[in-house]
């Protein structure tokens, strides 16, 4: 009876909780707040949160230790926001733990975190930025510069994908380094002649500074191969809308609706497995990206852009930049919502297991990854080309006529058109002849 009480209270606590998480709002964010600095409401960020009906927005104070990442396994926010702490460790340790944070981030959550000149992250949410590659300075670390007023404008802006334009007149706030992984994003750079330290100290000397010149970044990002999005910003001056909808997935989002490869002599059959050497192939790709809320048709902003196919075995036999054919529907009757990506190209004179990829990977873009893995097989014994198919071969097919016609010729020259050996009698009669004449 025991047993089955149990068996009973784990329904009703696993119905709840699926309850719970099927009435939550499409998009949940959650922002962490330090009470003893100020109010969420006074943040910059509070009016970007409500640009979209869809968030469901929640406060939490990094004080609060009942406050919970995750319900079971499945994570309650899609966004979390971590605002400056005054304090390097938070009660919050449901939310601001360095491997809850990597959990949610690896099952698609994003982050955006916010620095401050005079407080910092907790130590937690700091060594989850490290592991992104992002290294913040110390708390009561600022920027500063001995030469001029730090200030940030479009020639500090690295990625204006993501953050658009920056305008901040007089900077205050603090710096980070950035690693070289390839995932990390650079978003702003300091001056030249800026530095990051602590301005207690009153000399500046290398130990005790923390980034030099253009080495430091103001604002920085990092996407995971999940497309799963992290930001980081030096102050809530550089906190802009266009950032925001970033980290949140509004904008720099891309679809691909549907991948076809077939012979260009045979367009009906489609994603087929099989092709031969030197077959000629059309491939095919739709793309779409999130714009104001619908999908529109993606079209690539530079050259650099370019989407690329690679037809590959162990290394890329070749790899071919794809044209854009024109707009397209994803569904029938429906409106123009992505734009068809084509390419011709001729199968490499080698069989085997060859595979399309189409792998498109550009900063501030989610990333595209395709993959269709063929048999390109060799000719079989009936479709070699013949002798007379291959223009190497005609000086020995005329090699050849020239040897028989000759012989013909000589045959024909030998049997009848040479000179008549006359018959017996002829033969005795000119004997006798040519005798009567001697007498």
């Amino acid at each position: 009876m025991h047993f089955s009480a149990r068996i009973t209270a784990l329904f009703v606590l696993i119905s709840t909780a699926w309850a719970l998480l099927s009435s939550l709002p499409e998009t949940q964010v959650l922002v962490m707040y330090d009470a003893t600095l100020s109010s969420p409401e006074d943040a910059n960020l509070d009016h970007l949160l409500e640009v979209n009906d869809k968030y469901k927005v929640s406060y939490v104070d990094y004080a609060d230790d009942a406050a919970q990442l995750f319900l079971g396994e499945d994570s309650i926010y899609s966004h979390v926001v971590f605002l400056p702490s005054s304090k390097r460790s938070a009660a919050a340790t449901g939310i601001v733990d360095k491997f809850k944070l990597l959990e949610f981030f690896n099952k698609g959550g994003n982050v955006l975190a916010v620095s401050a000149a005079e407080s910092s992250l907790p130590e937690h949410v700091r060594l989850f930025l490290n592991e992104a590659g992002i290294y913040p300075a110390p708390k009561g670390f600022v920027v500063d510069d001995h030469f001029e007023k730090v200030s940030v404008g479009a020639s500090n802006v690295v990625e204006p994908r993501i953050i658009g334009t920056a305008d901040v007149p007089e900077y205050k706030g603090t710096a980070a380094l950035v690693s070289n992984n390839a995932f990390a994003l650079p978003l702003v750079k300091g001056a030249k002649t800026s530095f990051t330290a602590s301005p207690k100290d009153s000399a500046l000397i290398a130990e005790k500074t923390w980034t030099l010149g253009e080495q430091g970044f103001l604002a920085a990002a990092f996407q995971g191969l999940n497309s799963a999005r992290i930001a980081w910003v030096g102050s809530e001056q550089l906190l802009n809308e266009d950032l925001v909808r970033w980290v949140f997935q509004e904008k720099g989002v891309l679809k691909l609706q549907f991948v076809e490869h077939y012979k260009a002599d045979e367009p009906g059959l489609s994603n087929r497995t099989q092709y031969r050497i030197k077959n000629d192939v059309v491939y095919t790709a739709g793309v779409s990206e999130w714009k104001d809320g619908q999908w529109v048709p993606y079209v690539p902003a530079t050259e650099d852009d370019v989407l690329q196919l690679s037809f590959k075995m162990l290394d890329p036999y070749q790899r071919l930049n794809l044209t854009a054919l024109g707009p397209g529907a994803s569904t029938e009757n429906g409106p123009d919502d992505l734009t068809i990506f084509y390419v011709n190209f001729t199968t490499p004179d080698h069989h085997g297991m060859f595979t399309f990829e189409l792998d498109y990977k550009r900063p501030g873009l989610t990333f595209i990854e395709d993959r269709r893995v063929v048999t390109v097989r060799h000719l079989a014994n009936d479709e070699y080309k013949r002798s007379w198919d291959i223009p190497n071969s005609w000086l020995y097919l005329v090699t050849f006529g020239t040897v028989v016609a000759a012989w013909f010729l000589f045959v024909m020259n030998f049997l009848y058109i040479g000179e008549k050996k006359p018959n017996g009698a002829s033969a005795a009669k000119e004997a006798a002849e040519k005798k009567a004449e001697k007498k």
